[in-house]
């Protein structure tokens, strides 16, 4: 899935950074793409090369981040709060108010600008 492609910091998100993967010292960072207001961009690190994950697998792999990963409101816009009070909740309470909905988990927070609410 894709993110939901708007201006960000760096660049705009959804965008895609060529990286010199010859070069030791390249980096990836998530920081390029609006962090500011965590905008679903999630970054997965691992020690394993292209050539150990074969095709096959690295399908199966790609599909099952996919399911496991929220991606989007859905059809009903279910990260929405329904009414005023509830947004008002929402903005008060940040990623707390998603996790008693069970749209994150807990050590999202941990992982969280600001632990998912921005101090007033």
């Amino acid at each position: 899935g894709m993110p939901d492609i708007h201006s960000g910091y760096g660049f705009a998100v959804g965008s895609v950074a060529a990286i010199n993967l010859l070069d030791p010292q390249a980096v990836v960072s998530p920081g390029g793409v609006g962090f500011d207001i965590n905008c679903g961009v999630r970054l997965l690190r691992t020690s394993l090369t292209e050539a150990e994950l074969p095709a096959p697998l690295r399908s199966e792999l790609i599909n099952a981040i996919f399911k496991a990963v929220p991606t989007g409101v859905g059809a009903c816009g279910a990260y929405l709060p329904k009414s005023e009070a509830e947004l008002k909740r929402a903005l008060q309470r940040g990623m707390a108010w998603a996790l008693d909905r069970g749209y994150c988990w807990p050590e999202d927070l941990d992982f969280t600008e600001e632990g998912g609410v921005m101090s007033e």
